[in-house]
């Protein structure tokens, strides 16, 4: 039994020394041996500055020319796919298309937009001193694209039926969050 305690406790740690001493690229671009001249860093992922600079253009552009659509961006480095979250709309998925040509776009059905729950996040975000009063704990909220307002508390299954009451007709999401601790030096 102590041998395969300590296998299963050391297997891990000669896992992370060994992928410690594999070689990395430097952050300085490398010197191309017969010109001296820079060559330019790789990313990790094939396609990855290229999704990012779409993921980049689309995300400005969304909210503009489609407030009301439209809810999100992503990108799927290992499958070089862009996802973009809309409310369902075909003239928005060509637009998009002929945005970013030069990338595979993927379209994620949702139910909201980003600038509706964004509205609710605000509303959230007021209250919070309201439900502090009421002896409800408000860690932090954030929106997840599409789908809800999440709204992360001390304790979400005392609380999760009070929130959603309160907000009827607003997409809710309770669950578990924990107080802001700042790192400090030393």
């Amino acid at each position: 039994m102590r041998l395969r305690l300590t296998t299963l406790l050391a297997t891990p740690l000669l896992l992370l020394v060994a992928a410690c001493a594999m070689p990395v690229a430097s952050a300085a671009p490398a010197q191309s041996p017969a010109s001296g001249a820079p060559v330019p860093a790789q990313s990790y992922w094939p396609g990855q500055e290229e999704l990012m600079k779409a993921g980049e253009t689309v995300d400005i552009a969304g909210p503009r020319r489609w407030p009301d659509g439209y809810a999100g961006v992503a990108v799927d480095l290992p499958a070089g796919l862009l996802l973009v979250y809309r409310i369902p709309a075909a003239d928005v998925d060509d637009e998009v298309r002929a945005l970013v040509p030069q990338v595979t776009v993927r379209f994620v059905d949702v139910a909201y937009s980003a600038r509706q729950l964004a509205a609710w996040n605000d509303q959230v975000g007021a209250d919070t001193a309201w439900w502090q009063g009421r002896d409800v704990l408000v860690h932090g909220r954030y929106v997840r694209f599409g789908e809800c307002v999440v709204v992360e508390v001390e304790h979400p299954q005392r609380d999760a039926a009070r929130i959603t009451a309160h907000y009827r007709g607003v997409p809710v999401c309770v669950e578990q969050g924990y107080p802001f601790v700042p790192l400090t030096a030393g």
